[in-house]
Formats: C-alpha cells, structure tokens, sequence
C-alpha cells in the first residue's frame, strides 16, 4: 500500500484550527484514494522512525516541534511542505517588514523548503511572499482550501437562512494576531453593533457566522488564506476585512453563496491531484555534496588562476561543490573561470551585471549551496591542501559542534603556495584564540572556518543589511549567543594574505561597524567587555 507520513504539530483531536481542519480533510481524501496515512505529531517524530519509513512520501504541515535534526534527515527524502503560515520567518510575521521582506539574518528553514519536493501555500499573496523572501522555484499555489463535503452541506443551508442586518459578526479569540480587540475599536468608532461569536463545536460556530449579514476581520500577520472569510463568503454574508487576508487576492473570492460553494467543492479534487502528483514524482538521484565552497569578488584576475588551482587541488574536492559570484567583474576572469567550468562538474558560476557588496554575494552562494558543510574560500588566501578534509574530520562525529576552525598563517606574498610560504610562522591574530565565548571579541574562525549549512536553517544569513564588512564575526557571535559551539584545532590549515584585497585598517565606517557589534553583543565577553570597551568607544558617534 503508498505510505504517507503526514507530521503537523497537532491534529484536529488536539486543536480545532483552520489548518488542521484543512489537514484532516486531506488525510481522509488520501485514505479514501487508497493511501496508507499515518499521522504523527511533530514532536514525536524520532531518526529511528525516520530511518524506518525511508520510502515513505511525508507531507510535513505545521512544525514548530519538529526538530532540527529531524529536518535535516527529511532533506535526504520525499517530502513536501503544507505551509499555513510563514515558519521560514523567525518572526513568523511579514507584515513586521517592509514590502513583506525580511532580512536575510531573519531567515530561518531556508534549506527545508529548498530541499522540498513542492512547498504548497493557500493563495496568490502567499506564495508571492514566500518567493519574495525565499526565491525559490519550487513553491505551488493551491489557491484555496480544503471543507469537508458535511461542511460545504452545512454552509449552504445557512447561505438561504434569513440573517439580521443589524450587527457585525467579530471572531472571538486569544489569538493576538487574529486582533479581536481591534476588529471591536474598529466597530466603536464607527458606532457599529457587533456580536462575539465562538464556539467549540464548529458547526455551531459556522451558524453564528453566517447569522449575520456583515463579519468583520482584521488581521495584524498575512494571513496565508483567511479560511474564516472564505467561510463568511460561502454564507451569503459580506466581509470587511484589511490587505492582510490572502483570500482576496484569489479570483474567486467575488463568489458568494452556493457559487463559491460549489468552487470549493470542485478545488478538493484539484488539490487532491496535485498532490498525487508530486507523490508520484520520484526523487532525483542525485549525491549532494559534503561541503559546499562560497567564494566572490570584484576584478580579482591576479588571484583567481592561483585560486582555483589551489581549490581544485584539495583532497576531498570531487566532494565538494565550488559555488563562485563574479560580482560584476570585467577584465577577463568570466573567460578564465569557464576553463576551469569545462574540466570540472562541481563548479557553480554566476557573474553579476553590476557589482554588489560581498555580503549579498555571500548570500547568494548560500542560497545555491547544497553542501551539508560550508566554508570561505577568499581568493586571496591559500588553503593547504587537505584543509577541507583536515577539518571535516575533526568535527563528522560531534554534531554538537557547530563550526571548526585551526590556525592560519600570514603572509604578505601574493599567490604563495602553502609548502614554500614566506610567513616566518606569524599566526593571524584571530585564530590564535581558543574557541570560548569571551574570546568571541575577536572573529575566532578568521578566514577558513568550516561550518555546518543548518546553521543558517536556525539562525539566519550573513546580516546583510547591517554589515558591509564584519557579517562573519556578527553571523558566529548570532550564532554562539544562540547556542552554538565552536571547535579551535591546533593546526595551520591555510595563508592569510594580509595587506590584500580585505584590508582596510584605516576604514573608519568598517570601525563603526565593528563597534555597533560590539556593543550589540556585550552580554558574550564577559571581562574582555571592559578590557575592550575604550577602543570601541572612540568609534561611537561622529
């Protein structure tokens, strides 16, 4: 029999929401379809019944629960995402946003919808939320929702009910976003009488519903459908809501009555189908690659022969994906890239048409990484030639390490390879600090740490919007100050090319920056706050 895993957080036996009464009815439309479907709260979710249901198809609906460990194995297998809200936001809230766009810092769950099959959304505004953050290409507008043949039943005998004209009907609920208390000032200020309505028992509920001819909705979070609306609609009743409801940007919210009931009645099969389909689908053979390589620049063609060079020659290469943005650059280093893109497979090049801060460059290598680790690779620097494999393994085994990072060498020769360096064994500052909270007032990791991807999953990317120089330090202090621990191993894996492309001792607004982070993240330094206080504090104001 086809095998279904389907995870929410919770079920209609737990809690009687628009999402799992929406869930619920799919469940009983594939069991009648002849699938086998087996519900299972996120939280109860284990490896052991992952690892046993490997051929299983998942549908994974609400899943604040499930953990992250969870996640990252699901990524491996079928599974699709039945959003009803915005779980790739830490705040869960677009509307917190201008345009509804969120930094990258708070984007969290990239890799999840990434790796999904299909990320199926409620309607036309969902999902254009969803690409505007996310920009993915795999994101499916259902356009509607899922009512039980009783239910659609039940709301078209209200629909010819007889209903008072004289109130608005307002949600009754504790739910701040669903703002009941501002849906009633609204109605006070306009000297409207309203009624609560609310009810356990959810046929009840929709009889309170449509037993008045207006119902009144405003919510504060973009809701991705607004099933309540569509419910009031389906009843015969006008609705008063704000730009906020996805049901109005849908063509057939101007349906009313028997009209939008028997759409929706007809949209059960069409979601039914789509979802058959992705089901039938199978999944790519493909190998993903252990650590993914980011890299940019702007006009480095005296580095990037030695860069690449060195890059391909590390020992766990064929392992790896290259990911390279050419932010805008135009003296031949497209013509000298493509050289290197005929002899290898695993190497992604995107050129820019105008040049773009790193930041966002690193963001974008991020967004193509499919790599479980990921690392820097400054084509300015030299890696030693088993850097990558060097530390891999010193951290394959420990999932509670986050980050692994070893000593670096500087070098003030350009192109230097590694076993014939210059260095006279002078250590980058950084890297020579064993790894602790405290020592986090300097950028521990320096230029070739290796860290893991889900990192980014649970924390955001490179603070682009804030930093146009220290989006590493901020990106490992976010991440430590969130629980992260990071690993010093007591090798030199690579050269630091000081005085290259990245130096900028003398840049007052890259200071600046460096102190807003300082003082942003104080609580983590422990007595290295006052030790360091009097230099940040000379790049305050001004």
């Amino acid at each position: 029999m086809k095998k279904i895993i389907f995870i929410a957080d919770f079920f209609t036996e737990h809690v009687l929401g628009g999402g799992e009464l929406n869930n619920e009815e799919l469940i009983l439309e594939l069991r009648n379809g002849g699938y086998k479907v087996d519900k299972t709260q996120s939280h109860l979710v284990t490896k052991r019944l992952i690892n046993s249901n490997k051929n299983a198809f998942f549908i994974v609906s609400n899943y604040i629960n499930l953990s992250n460990e969870c996640r990252q194995m699901l990524m491996n297998l079928r599974y699709l995402i039945y959003e009803h809200d915005h779980k790739y936001l830490k705040s869960r809230n677009p509307a917190t946003y201008r345009d509804f766009k969120a930094s990258p810092k708070n984007l969290i769950n990239f890799y999840f919808y990434k790796n999904a099959m299909a990320v199926l959304c409620q309607s036309k505004f969902h999902k254009e939320i969803i690409e505007k953050n996310l920009k993915l290409d795999n994101v499916i507008n259902l356009g509607g929702n899922l009512w039980s043949e009783d239910s659609l039943h039940k709301m078209k005998e209200i629909s010819k009910m007889q209903k008072q004209t004289d109130k608005i009907s307002i949600m009754e609920s504790d739910i701040e976003h669903k703002n009941t208390l501002g849906a009633i000032r609204y109605c006070s200020s306009k000297d409207l009488k309203y009624e609560l309505i609310s009810d356990p028992n959810y046929f009840k509920f929709l009889e309170k519903l449509g037993s008045n001819s207006k119902f009144l909705f405003l919510p504060k979070t973009p809701e991705t459908l607004s099933r309540i609306l569509v419910e009031a609609r389906m009843m015969g009743c006008s609705v008063v809501t704000n730009n906020l409801a996805g049901a109005i940007s849908e063509e057939w919210f101007s349906l009313k009555g028997e009209e939008l009931i028997e759409f929706m009645y007809k949209k059960r099969s069409e979601i039914i189908s789509i979802i058959e389909r992705l089901y039938k689908r199978d999944l790519e053979e493909k190998r993903n690659p252990l650590v993914s390589i980011i890299t940019t620049f702007h006009e480095g063609k005296g580095f990037l022969n030695n860069f690449l060079e060195n890059i391909t020659n590390q020992t766990i290469f064929n392992d790896c994906e290259l990911i390279i943005i050419d932010a805008g650059s135009c003296r031949g280093e497209s013509e000298l890239i493509k050289k290197y893109l005929k002899k290898f497979d695993n190497i992604v090049y995107k050129r820019l048409e105008e040049k773009e801060a790193i930041t966002p460059c690193l963001n974008r290598a991020l967004e193509l990484s499919n790599g479980e680790y990921v690392t820097f690779a400054f084509i300015d620097d030299v890696k030693r030639n088993d850097c990558l494999e060097v530390l891999y393994n010193n951290m394959k085994d420990d999932t509670t390490i986050d980050l692994v990072y070893g000593d670096v060498y500087c070098t003030e020769v350009a192109n230097e390879k590694f076993e014939e360096n210059s260095s006279n064994s002078m250590l980058f500052d950084h890297s020579r600090f064993p790894f602790s909270k405290e020592n986090m007032i300097k950028c521990l990791p320096g230029p070739m740490p290796l860290w893991r991807r889900n990192i980014h999953d649970k924390y955001g990317f490179f603070d682009s919007e804030r930093c146009n120089y220290a989006d590493d330090w901020e990106m490992w202090l976010r991440s430590v100050s969130n629980g992260s621990r990071f690993k010093k191993i007591d090798e030199v894996v690579g050269l630091y090319y000081s005085g290259g492309r990245s130096s900028s001792d003398d840049n007052l607004e890259q200071k600046r920056e460096e102190a807003r982070i300082f003082y942003e993240y104080r609580n983590l330094f422990g007595d290295n706050y006052s030790l360091f206080k009097p230099y940040f504090d000379q790049f305050v104001g001004g």
